[in-house]
């Protein structure tokens, strides 16, 4: 359990991070942990976020779209079945993501991704 602001969370919410460039991955795992996230991963490749989904179903989880040589859409896709939402984190311009059915409509935060602004977006698809 986290306290924060004299309180203590009797749910810490679990968040799927995956992202190839582990500085990255760091960072925004961080971020989302220091925001009283519990962080699933990171993963940096479409085979380690489906590994990890296939032990633990997260409550959100953030993307980024190119995972070196591969596109995130398979996890994307598994996530969307398990009704998990997600946003993505990735330096993709709207015109790219509208070309990926699965990532069309969800919001992208850019790179360098703002960290504040993640955590408020995470928080926001908690509902």
């Amino acid at each position: 359990m986290r306290e924060r602001n004299g309180e203590v969370n009797e749910r810490v919410r679990c968040v799927l991070v995956v992202e190839d460039e582990i500085f990255i991955a760091l960072e925004l795992s961080d971020a989302l942990t220091d925001g009283g996230f519990r962080v699933l991963g990171p993963a940096s490749s479409v085979t380690e976020a489906l590994d990890l989904l296939a032990g633990e179903r997260p409550d959100a989880a953030v993307l980024d779209v190119n995972l070196g040589k591969e596109k995130v859409t398979p996890v994307a896709l598994f996530l969307k079945s398990l009704g998990v939402p997600f946003i993505v984190a990735s330096a993709s311009n709207r015109a790219e993501l509208a070309h990926i059915a699965v990532l069309s409509e969800v919001p992208n935060l850019g790179k360098p991704t703002d960290l504040t602004r993640l955590v408020d977006a995470v928080r926001a698809l908690e509902g």
